[in-house]
């Protein structure tokens, strides 16, 4: 929303000192100040609003508003390219059915001659054909301008807020909004306030802002916007205060879904999901599983046709496609041509091979149908009902393929994690290429390891889903966690970049031998899981001193998988056993979350109540907040649905413990 704005504007018309008597002073320096220290931040990886006619905000007249407002100069005038937020402080009276805005030099027995008619404001903006404005009319009376708009000949436009601070019959209390506005601001930049919006959200909804506005004035104030005004979704006139661009690399939006995010591209082989540990910068250029990053260079290449990508939980599959997606973006290649230079050529894909990259997480056949055809450009095909359906996306792809005189590169990774894997494996991506001749489509999925368990040790029921995809899809298979693709090497060199690359690890003056020989006891009980050897790798580095290669102590936790470095990691983060259960319960509930994860506010207190089960127990937004600032914020990853922050685990393999061996987890990891 508010992607087309070219400018964003503040204006504060405050008026605190009245040559009339009649009109007591009003303090509205602070007012002002706190809306502008929100709106105008620069620090928040969005356009900031820039103040507009500051001198408005120090007791205006009646002339100064109108020449500002009401017919400035062209090059000053607002369109509908244009968002604003209008800030309107000071009394307020009303006469003959008239709200009037007093100024300072106002006269309270000539208002008409003196004042300013609020709806004449109201009118002025109206004329800009600005499309985002949030007018808030912190006076009282404010809402007897209802009755002067009902009057107008067209409507406010749907995608204004306008906000009086009191009814029509109501005296505000001076002050009141604007510090209800001030307090939730400051209950949003709390930890706590990432449950309106988090990083990822840049904007307000506006039921949301309302609703805590309203629960932040004092008894008998209603907050009652005005008629026609827009009452939820995002609105471009409330930024939120969390919000923070996301550090991945530059590419362009058709394959933003798979980019790197810049600590994997920096860490090399990191999982895709940000994870337990933060790998500082060790180079830009991938080493180790050459084999495996030739053949997806080839595949993206070569003939048409499907090749699946698989392999157990954590075995790299999820990096090796993003490498590929992110290294085949021309904005990518662009920004970064000095390095790639560096790279082999039989390791760099041709720049554009992939044209379109979809994550399945959480996502459901037609959410997935609708996004690659929305990112190549094919044509929204006409709906038989509300909006079109997988089978129509499915038309409408297939008409625009056959148009093509070359192929198209498709990639879909975590098919597994979908809503509904086996909807969208024959709803969807088998009838992507019926003739199997115009698509080179890849696909990562999750596989059983070769004694037929999953990747958490569980027998697998019925047909793996990648074979069941094998089979629909005619794919040829790349497993990348067994020959010739896996190499163990690989895994001891990233072992050893997380024991190094860790903030403070003993690692990084231990020297090159002792490191790898650390680094290599890890990998060969960790056997083809980055997974496991992350969270192994970043708990040894968070310790005092060096680990002895042999010592069992530690080694027996790998043993026992995600299951056992988990458990070790949260002991040694929370070595209480309240603290411990506390932690279990909040990721817990995260881990029974469906689609893209849990949101926080009231759902995610509510499920950790739910899974605790105890009366006596009651979690709330303070322990969300300290869990996700505590090191086991780590084990979670931010996404966003229909606008909001939701949360869920960075990787799925961590889920199995948590839902079905929570117990075990709670206790003392088993000597060694």
């Amino acid at each position: 929303m508010g992607g087309d704005i070219r400018r964003r504007h503040f204006v504060a018309i405050a008026t605190g000192e009245y040559e009339d008597p009649a009109f007591e002073p009003l303090a509205v320096t602070a007012e002002v100040k706190a809306l502008r220290e929100w709106l105008c931040a620069e620090d928040r990886g969005i356009p900031p609003f820039v103040p507009a006619y500051p001198e408005l905000a120090n007791n205006p007249t009646r002339g100064a508003v109108r020449d500002a407002l009401e017919n400035p100069p062209p090059q000053r005038r607002w369109r509908d390219a244009d968002a604003a937020v209008v800030f309107v402080t000071g009394h307020g009276v009303t006469q003959d059915g008239v709200h009037w805005t007093v100024l300072q030099d106002s006269e309270s027995d000539r208002l008409p001659a003196t004042a300013l008619r609020t709806a004449d404001l109201i009118l002025w903006l109206k004329d800009t054909r600005i499309r985002y404005l949030f007018l808030i009319l912190d006076q009282c009376f404010a809402g007897a301008t209802v009755r002067e708009i009902a009057d107008f000949e067209k409507d406010l436009p749907a995608t204004w807020l306008v906000l009086p601070s009191a009814t029509r019959d109501q005296e505000a209390v001076v002050g009141a909004l604007t510090g209800a506005v001030t307090a939730f601001l400051a209950e949003l930049r709390s930890p706590e306030g990432a449950q309106y919006g988090g990083p990822r959200v840049d904007l307000l909804d506006v039921a949301v802002f309302l609703e805590r506005v309203q629960a932040k004035l004092g008894p008998g104030q209603r907050l009652v916007p005005l008629q026609g005004s827009q009452t939820s979704g995002k609105h471009p006139c409330l930024p939120n205060p969390h919000y923070r661009a996301l550090p991945t690399v530059d590419v362009q939006v058709q394959r933003s879904d798979l980019a790197l995010p810049k600590e994997d591209l920096e860490g090399h082989w990191e999982p895709r999901s940000r994870g337990v540990a933060r790998v500082e910068d060790t180079g830009w250029l991938f080493t180790g599983r050459d084999r495996l990053l030739r053949e997806l260079v080839a595949v993206g290449a070569g003939e048409p046709g499907a090749t699946l990508v698989t392999g157990g939980a954590g075995s790299g599959k999820s990096a090796a496609l993003a490498w590929l997606v992110t290294f085949s973006d021309p904005v990518f290649r662009a920004r970064h041509h000095d390095k790639l230079a560096a790279v082999p050529l039989d390791l760099r894909p041709v720049e554009g091979a992939v044209d379109v990259a979809v994550l399945a997480t959480g996502k459901t056949a037609l959410d997935i149908v609708a996004q690659l055809a929305t990112a190549l450009g094919v044509p929204t095909p006409v709906p038989s009902g509300a909006a079109p359906s997988v089978a129509e996306w499915i038309d409408a792809w297939q008409q625009w393929l056959a148009g093509r005189t070359t192929p198209v590169t498709v990639v879909v990774d975590a098919l597994d994690e979908a809503d509904g894997p086996a909807t969208v494996l024959t709803a969807v991506l088998s009838r992507l290429d019926p003739g199997r001749d115009r698509v080179r489509l890849l696909v990562g999925v999750r596989s059983p390891g070769g004694d037929g368990t999953s990747p958490d040790g569980r027998p697998v029921r019925g047909i793996p889903l990648a074979d069941q995809a094998e089979r629909a899809l005619s794919a040829r298979r790349i497993r990348v966690d067994e020959a010739p693709w896996w190499d163990q090497d690989d895994l001891v060199a990233y072992a050893a970049r997380v024991l190094t690359g860790t903030e403070g690890s003993p690692y990084l003056s231990a020297g090159p031998e002792a490191t790898e020989s650390v680094a290599r006891a890890l990998a060969a009980r960790a056997r083809t899981s980055f997974l496991i050897t992350r969270i192994a790798a970043a708990n040894l580095a968070r310790r005092a001193r060096v680990v002895d290669p042999g010592d069992a102590s530690w080694l027996t936790a790998i043993d026992d998988g995600v299951l056992g470095v988990f458990r070790a990691d949260l002991h040694a983060h929370r070595p209480d056993p309240e603290d411990r259960l506390k932690a279990i319960h909040l990721l817990r509930a995260v881990a029974f979350a469906r689609g893209r994860g849990i949101p926080w506010r009231r759902i995610w207190p509510a499920f950790a109540n739910a899974v605790a089960d105890e009366p006596d127990r009651s979690y709330g937004d303070t322990d969300i907040a300290d869990l996700l600032a505590s090191p086991l914020g780590g084990y979670l990853t931010a996404d966003t649905a229909d606008g909001t922050t939701v949360y869920r685990l960075f990787h799925d393999a961590l889920g199995v413990p948590l839902r079905d061996r929570w117990r075990d987890l709670m206790a003392v990891p088993p000597p060694a």
